[in-house]
């Protein structure tokens, strides 16, 4: 059992860190007054007394709490799934809500952590305490039931909220218009309340990766190993990223697209989320920030949830995201300093299929570390223990974490279904590509039969796309997405899906074979595709076929006398040589795109030129060539193919029926011989 392997040494270093550094000593001096507040006292009214009590009904509380003008209301941002069972969108609301006001000394409390971080009253910054200070010192409204409005249209009611003043509800949505990935809800609140009055929902998708990062001493220097280092950090210091990591979570981003879903993990109670909230905004891909759903007034309390318990937690929170998006594929990143090794890897050994990166900041910092046995290798072989090595990784460098990232998809990439990009009603170029992945009977999804698909080439050929890091923009389709590759040009794009394919000799077997295979298909494109489209373009493609009708009849009077017998006849004699093998196919006894690549050829080329083909198959001069059309047509996936609503009728791409150019070469006997078999 997977619990068999939970590393009991996490605990251990938690309390030995909070021991050597007196957490204990520096939280006895702080202010708690959660447990100095009662919230029914002679001040609250009848009707609050009771909003009180029912609050401790959740969700089953009859009478739910307005918010009022005097209120303080949070919307935290969210993500959208689809639920598994349903196929709907839905999402989980986290809502909070507090008073403007507060019952606190809250002057005491500003004075306590100012001794404690070495403060002057007199420091011009002693106001920046005050102002992080105050969620934590606003009393909280327990039972609150918010009001708020999905893309300003779904109304929808948030709680009521527990004794904590949070409330969790899952919501079902609708689709986003126009595929939004980010859609924003409002609260609906009475003029005078403030707080985080929107909030947006990220729409994310059953498959693709996603990101699962800790905060504290991974992003953001926080020091959670040391009790004086937190205050500082989260009362007074202007917030600082960890050197490196903005670049690399960007470069992240630049590999698994923008429609991948990150959520910020931290063991942080809820009083801070604006804090991290505006912390990530400035810094960091946009994402859920998923914190401990507790909302304390208290400020040792603060300290105890980011140094106590973190494993747990944490586990907890990713078997709930896990339940969204099982499909996903999952890039953990955290730090050395609390749980994150062992969180992550009891998360690994439940979900192997689900968690495929592991990274690991090894904080060298010892105010952060708190003690050097967090970076002990034996600490980390045991967190990962049953974990593959290649998983898990321990940097101190963030730039190291590229290249790792960058296998990591790779490695994956043949996990994801081929995205072919081309234009709709036009089979074109694209139809080669299309004939490598039916005869594989590869998964892929095609623009050409999309509703809206026109708009993914025009994006990807926009003047606007300037790439990835690794990608550079198209300049025109075919366009072949494979994860997060992206390829053009015919050629490229058929060499790639060779090998991915089964489309080539093997490598063990014929390490050369891929390049004879490529110059084959290079050649029947060069001749029998872009010389049959300047038959009827011979001037300019920005002209059209009427403004340059008696060029088109000289250049295809040319092509079919000359042009065409030059390359059959080359075909002819490659399928009569040795390197051809046993067989109809063109090289090495087996089918490979090349051979793909030439019926193609063959059948647009009949299509366009139908008395000259005609001629040619009846000459007897080309009788392999039309003996390897008829293998290809024949194939059982090809033969389903080509009877499928997938396979368009040629119009206006490349092979074009003019009948002013379908000539016959007077070199040849004519022919009354019908057209053999033209394709779609």
């Amino acid at each position: 059992m997977a619990s068999d392997y939970r590393y009991t040494g996490a605990l251990e270093m938690q309390h030995r860190t909070r021991k050597e550094r007196r957490f204990d000593e520096t939280e006895h001096d702080l202010p708690d007054f959660s447990g100095t507040i009662s919230p029914i006292t002679s001040v609250l009214s009848t009707k609050d007394k009771i909003y009180d009590v029912l609050s401790y009904l959740g969700q089953k509380n009859p009478l739910p709490r307005p918010v009022t003008s005097e209120d303080t209301v949070w919307l935290l941002d969210n993500t959208a799934y689809r639920n598994e069972k349903t196929g709907k969108w839905e999402a989980e609301y986290v809502a909070a809500a507090f008073s403007q006001h507060s019952s606190c000394a809250v002057i005491d409390a500003v004075s306590a952590i100012a001794k404690k971080i070495e403060l002057e009253e007199s420091d011009p910054a002693y106001s920046t305490i005050e102002e992080r200070l105050r969620p934590f010192v606003q009393d909280i409204k327990p039972g609150t039931q918010v009001k708020a409005l999905y893309a300003g249209e779904k109304a929808m009611k948030l709680g009521p909220g527990g004794r904590n003043g949070i409330s969790s509800d899952i919501q079902k949505l609708p689709d986003s218009k126009d595929g939004a990935l980010l859609v924003p809800s409002y609260a609906e609140v009475p003029k005078g309340a403030n707080g985080l009055l929107e909030m947006k929902t990220f729409y994310a998708k059953p498959e693709g990766w996603s990101v699962i990062s800790d905060i504290d001493d991974t992003i953001k220097v926080t020091q959670t190993s040391d009790p004086i280092g937190i205050l500082r950090t989260t009362f007074f210091d202007t917030p600082q990223v960890i050197a490196g990591m903005p670049e690399l979570y960007r470069y992240i981003q630049s590999l698994i697209k923008d429609t991948s879903p990150w959520f910020y993990l931290s063991a942080s109670p809820y009083n801070l989320y604006p804090f991290l909230r505006d912390f990530r905004q400035r810094n960091y891909p946009h994402g859920t920030i998923v914190l401990r759903d507790s909302s304390l007034m208290s400020i040792p309390g603060l300290l105890t949830t980011l140094t106590l318990g973190t494993e747990d937690y944490k586990v907890d929170r990713m078997e709930k995201i896990n339940s969204w998006l099982p499909k996903r594929k999952m890039i953990c990143i955290g730090d050395s300093t609390q749980s994150d090794p062992e969180a992550y890897g009891e998360v690994y050994r439940k979900y192997p299929n689900w968690v495929k990166v592991i990274l690991i900041r090894k904080v060298e910092d010892i105010a952060a570390i708190g003690i050097e046995a967090k970076n002990e290798p034996e600490r980390f072989e045991k967190a990962f223990k049953g974990v593959p090595r290649d998983v898990w990784h321990v940097f101190t460098n963030p730039a190291e974490c590229n290249q790792i990232i960058q296998q990591a998809r790779q490695k994956s990439s043949k996990d994801v279904p081929y995205e072919l990009l081309y234009w709709p009603s036009i089979p074109g170029r694209g139809e080669f590509v299309r004939l490598a992945l039916e005869e594989a009977g590869a998964e892929y999804t095609d623009t050409a039969h999309m509703e809206k698909g026109i708009d993914q080439v025009l994006a990807q050929i926009s003047e606007e796309n300037t790439g990835d890091f690794n990608n550079p923009p198209p300049l025109a389709p075919p366009i072949l997405r494979h994860g997060d590759l992206v390829i053009s040009q015919t050629p490229n794009i058929l060499l790639y899906l060779g090998s991915c394919l089964g489309l080539v000799p093997s490598s063990e077997d014929d390490s050369d074979g891929v390049y004879r295979v490529n110059a084959l298909a290079l050649t029947a494109l060069d001749g029998l595709s872009n010389e049959v489209h300047d038959c009827h373009h011979p001037v300019a493609t920005s002209l059209y076929y009427e403004d340059q009708k008696e060029e088109a009849v000289k250049k295809s009077k040319d092509f079919v006398q000359n042009r065409l017998p030059k390359f059959l006849g080359y075909f002819e004699r490659v399928l009569q040589s040795r390197a051809s093998g046993d067989g109809p196919w063109l090289y090495g006894g087996q089918l490979t795109y090349a051979d793909l690549v030439l019926f193609q050829c063959i059948d647009g080329t009949k299509f366009a030129f139908r008395k000259a083909m005609a001629a040619a198959e009846y000459s007897g001069k080309y009788v392999h060539v039309f003996q390897l059309y008829d293998a290809v047509k024949e194939r059982p996936k090809i033969q389903e193919y080509l009877a499928s609503d997938r396979r368009q009728d040629y119009s206006m791409g490349i092979y074009r029926y003019y009948p002013e150019l379908d000539l016959e070469d007077d070199k040849v006997p004519a022919t009354t011989a019908g057209v053999h078999a033209v394709g779609a």
